[in-house]
Formats: structure tokens, sequence, C-alpha cells
């Protein structure tokens, strides 16, 4: 602190004299209660005062450079007029939101995840895999209507807050006692985790108004009980592994009876003589939509990733993990967290390439050696670095291939790299041009919308339509119906299909 911060509060000079960690103490208790005495904003939905430590306009500048780093890592999914109808819908309910002065805008992103979020200043995202488990305009209107929730009643603002006051907490505790010192790196990661997701408050919170804008939009919100069960399929079925919206949601069972509850309020309120629920226009809009994964922007099967549109494939060691986004690939050891392989795609020259890493991770480096890979030019640099208060060894390799330089570092803390160094360099070493035309031209999956001419049960249709069997519980899953339900005619079905 400078010594205008000690005049403009007006403390005098034997308050000067005091030790250094007591000035410090007093410092952060004033903070704090300044904080708290002048920071206090009113909720625009429940009227209610609460700490509010960002206003409306930082709100809206942190949600804009938000917006732009989201798209630059998953990129917008565009397909015919549904990127229109799913801002069209969401338009509708911003009729009916407490903060109108707001500029609305609603994304699908590309991803399979299933998943639905908003930030900070009116940005609302669906991806398209949550896309394909929806089944009417209605379940969608929920769904945008929970994400206005959250940004009408200020829940990442209050978030944000929350951990502004946490980190000067982390002053306070760090000036008064050395014990906390030596773990506030500890203390500071736990805030931070602790902050990531909205409280469960929040997401109830977050449901009503979903209901409330919703139901005053038109939509029967019963058909948002109906998702939850969907989702609560979906993470029943994928065991240990629950989709994004479960991740950052309360689990469905006890949301579903409140969402109910919450639907006959609301009816009662507004009395319209009947609800959308829009079945068909929904479904006609997702009609031919990606579902799953894009193979043509990387695969895996087995131990062997592939890459039709770039031409490339490498192995990775069995019983690693890899996760592939649109700006890396990472590869992580499931025993050994701290061991990984992170994969990055450069167009600068190699040698610029190398340069720029080695400016950033400024380590010892242990050799460097110019080598050949599959018949592409390459480095192989290993250094030593501080990692996270301890050293680590990262073994790079860079190579050239078709002008992109790849970077395929393989971390890991140096007490370990002697036990992991082959596999870290597997990835690496078993890069290679794919050429195999069955793995380049490989067949994508797509949601198809079909109308039922007779009765029949779903298990006989799928048999007559000759769907693999691969496809059976998911495209039961998909519909929210069983493999014995009675499909009447004129009913709408999505299935799955390859091409």
């Amino acid at each position: 602190m400078n010594n205008k911060f000690f005049t403009h509060l007006h403390i005098s000079a034997s308050q000067h004299l005091c030790i250094y960690t007591f000035t410090h103490i007093r410092i952060y208790t004033l903070i704090v209660f300044f904080l708290f005495i002048f920071s206090c904003a009113t909720n625009p939905v429940t009227g209610k005062k609460e700490l509010m430590l960002i206003s409306e306009g930082q709100e809206i500048a942190i949600g804009k450079k938000s917006d732009a780093e989201i798209r630059d890592e998953y990129s917008e999914y565009k397909f015919k007029d549904l990127n229109k109808y799913i801002n069209d819908v969401g338009y509708k309910l911003t009729k009916h939101v407490h903060r109108k002065n707001l500029k609305y805008k609603f994304t699908i992103l590309d991803t399979p995840v299933v998943n639905a979020f908003a930030i900070p200043g009116g940005y609302v995202y669906v991806t398209r895999g949550i896309l394909a488990y929806l089944n009417n305009e209605a379940q969608l209107a929920s769904v945008l209507g929970h994400e206005l929730g959250h940004v009408n009643a200020r829940h990442s603002a209050n978030m944000i807050s929350k951990q502004i006051l946490f980190n000067v907490g982390l002053g306070i505790g760090f000036a008064i006692s050395k014990d906390f010192r030596k773990y506030a790196g500890l203390v500071g990661l736990g805030g931070n985790l602790l902050f990531l997701k909205f409280s469960r408050n929040d997401e109830y919170q977050a449901d009503e108004l979903g209901v409330e804008y919703a139901t005053l939009a038109g939509y029967n919100t019963y058909e948002m009980a109906k998702f939850f069960e969907t989702l609560n399929r979906l993470s029943h079925e994928q065991k240990y592994s629950l989709p994004e919206f479960l991740s950052t949601h309360p689990s469905p069972p006890h949301r579903i009876k409140r969402v109910i509850k919450l639907t006959k309020l609301w009816q009662s309120k507004v009395n319209y003589k009947r609800f959308i629920i829009g079945k068909k226009e929904y479904l006609m809009h997702i009609n031919g939509i990606l579902f799953g994964k894009d193979k043509r922007n990387g695969y895996v099967d087995g131990h062997q990733y592939y890459h039709p549109n770039m031409r490339f494939t490498f192995k990775f060691p069995k019983g690693w993990k890899l996760i592939d986004t649109r700006k890396y690939i990472l590869i992580t050891n499931k025993k050994n967290k701290n061991v990984q392989i992170l994969i990055t795609l450069s167009r600068e020259s190699l040698d610029r390439t190398i340069s720029n890493f080695l400016k950033k991770t400024k380590g010892i480096v242990l050799s460097y050696k110019e080598i050949r890979i599959n018949g592409f030019n390459a480095v192989k640099i290993i250094e030593k670095v501080k990692l996270n208060g301890g050293y680590a060894i990262i073994q790079t390799f860079f190579i050239n291939f078709k002008g992109y330089i790849f970077g395929f570092y393989g971390i890991s803390p140096i007490l370990s790299y002697n036990l992991y160094r082959k596999k870290l360099t597997i990835p690496a070493l078993t890069f290679k041009e794919l050429r195999d035309k069955k793995r380049i031209n490989v067949k994508n999956t797509y949601i198809k919308i079909i109308n039922i001419k007779k009765e029949i049960i779903l298990k006989e249709l799928m048999l007559k339509y000759n769907i693999p069997q691969k496809y059976h519980k998911k495209i039961a899953l998909i519909n929210n119906i069983s493999l014995n339900s009675h499909l009447k005619k004129g009913d709408l079905l999505k299935i799955i299909i390859e091409k």
C-alpha cells in the first residue's frame, strides 16, 4: 500500500509506526468493511440487497470478452435456419425477464457435450449435443429460460464478487499467520473451485425463473420436467460419466417435483387457454443436425487417434485418456494426473515455434536434438522447469507436417520421469500421415425425423429401418421413450443415421 492510501483514510502518523503485520491486517479489514458498506446492490429479481462488487457495465464487458473466448474454443454450430429459430424462441422469453435493458444473444456451440449455460451480460449458449435430447419447443424454452434466470438474478456477477472478497480474505489470513501462508496456494485453488459452480439455491432460483419466463411467453413448462427425466436416464446410462448439464446443475429427481409445482402455480396465474408445446416445429428445425462427435475433425478408435481432415494419425498409451478440443489434444494418465501429454498446432515456422516455447518455459535445456519422425523433420527437446512449486521435466517433440508444426509436450514431475519417459514419447514417435481411405472417409451420425405411417413398436420399427443395434437404446433415450413403446400413426420420431 502507498502513502496516498493512508492519507485518504486519515490514518495518523502514530499508526504508521505499527508493526508491518498489524498494519496490513487493519488495511485488509478496512477494505472488507468498505466493500460490504459501499458494494451492496439491489437484486433485480428479489429486490433484496446483496454483495455486488462489479457494475452492470463491467458485467457486460466481462461477458463480451468471455463470449469471444468461448467462440474461439468451440465455434458456433450453424445449420440452416436453426440458429434464427433458437434466437426467436429466446427473444420471446426476453420480453418477460427482469432485466430488459440487456442485449441478449443465443448461440449454438459446435460440441456433442449435453449442456447449456450463460455468462454475464446476456450471453446464453446451448450445445448441439443438448438439442438432440430436447423433444419440443417448450423444452427448449424452459432450458433457455433457466439460463436467462441466471443472468437476470446476476448469479455470475455475485459469484465473481464473492471470489473477489474471498481473495481479500486470503490477504488477511496471509498477514495474520505464517502457517496460513504455507497453505495459501492450496486454499486459493480450493476457493476458485468452490465458486466454479452456482449454488444449489441459485440453480433452484433459475428453475423458478425459467418456469416464470417460459410460462409468461405461453409455453407448457410441464415439458421441462419431462426433459429432466431424459437427463436422469442419460446419467444412469452413462453410469459414472455425467452429462455436463448434470455436473453443473442439481440432480433431476427433486427438481422434477419442484418444476411441476411451479408450473401449476404459474399456469393458474396467467390463465391462458392453451400453452405451447411445439413438437413438430422443434423437430423439423433439428432434422439433419450432427449427432455426436464430428469424426472428420478427429476421433479415437482403440488407442489410435485419427484426423481425416488434416490426414494424420498417432497412437497413445493404453489406459490413458484422450481429450480432444478444437485448440489442443490432452492425453492424461488415469493413475497419475500429473503426467500428461499436450498436443498443440502452430502455423509459424519450426524455429519461431521453438523460440516462443523456450521463452515461455524459461527452463534448463538438458537436451536438444534434430531428428526425423516417419519422414518428417522434427526436433526433440528435454527441459527441466519449475512447476507448481517443484520441478518437472518437459519432453517435447516439434514435428513439421505439411507446413504445420505439431508440438507434443510430455510433462512429468522430475521424480516420475524415468517411469513414464517411454510412454510420453509414444504419440510423437507414432505420428504419421493418414492414408487409409476407410479412416479418411469415416461416416458421421445425424438426427433424422421420420413420420410414423402406421402403429408399431419402437424396436420393431428399428429393425424395419435396418438401424444398427448399437443405436437402439440411444434412439429410445433421445425420444424419452422405451424400446417397447407403441408409436401411433402420425407420430414424429428422431432416429440416428450414418452418412
